[in-house]
């Protein structure tokens, strides 16, 4: 018995460490915000943890989905058709809140990284070119525009949640999975923004419906 307690109080105490090692760790990764995304800087100070979670999973979801749609019509005008298959399925697992949040937090995550590096090197001036590619990249922009100015608004709501973990730090052994994704949000922003740009511009140099209001909307950014 006293064995068995000893272990399981190393096992804890490891726990523990693990936890706050990481939360430093995201700490210190937190501050690295793009130079063009540091006048989105907001605040929900103030607000408890539950609060905070809740506002950043929001927008982040909200936005991901859109750009995931925004991704699956540009997969499809790049004839893409296994890599749209696979990020319906990410769309759909996303939607449903009977899955976890952590892992859908995850799965968005992972889906518009990786579908932003396969579109940033498949659209190339020959690509999606014809007729039928630009119905499908003329359906794309809308959602593109919407994601990313969502997408956008991410830094500093994940500044804020970082925050409010570290004010309660036994919240990371619930929060496992926004710890590993919070800091990597000014890169994952980061891009999104310039393939985001690059989804625009493409549009407009193929004369694709919608692409002189989609590039209005975007304006500055």
């Amino acid at each position: 018995m006293n064995i068995k307690m000893t272990k399981n109080l190393k096992n804890f105490f490891l726990i523990i460490v693990f936890t706050i090692f990481s939360l430093n760790q995201s700490l210190a990764l937190e501050l690295k915000v793009p130079k063009n995304l540091k006048s989105l800087s907001g605040g929900s100070g103030g607000l408890s943890l539950k609060d905070t979670k809740t506002k950043f999973t929001t927008i982040f979801f909200e936005s991901a989905l859109e750009y995931m749609e925004a991704q699956y019509h540009l997969f499809n005008a790049l004839e893409m058709n296994d890599e749209a298959g696979k990020t319906r399925k990410s769309i759909e697992f996303v939607k449903n809140k009977k899955n976890k949040e952590g892992k859908r937090l995850t799965n968005a995550f992972n889906s518009v990284s990786d579908n932003s590096t396969a579109i940033q090197g498949a659209l190339t001036k020959e690509a999606a070119i014809s007729t039928q590619a630009k119905v499908h990249y003329a359906k794309a922009l809308p959602h593109a525009v919407k994601g990313l100015m969502g997408t956008i608004q991410l830094p500093p709501e994940a500044k804020n949640l970082l925050d409010a973990i570290k004010a309660d730090k036994m919240a990371m052994l619930k929060l496992g999975s926004f710890v590993k994704v919070l800091p990597k949000i000014p890169q994952y922003v980061q891009n999104a923004t310039t393939v985001g740009k690059l989804i625009v511009s493409g549009a407009k140099s193929r004369e694709v419906e919608g692409a002189e209001d989609a590039t209005n909307k975007l304006g500055d950014l």
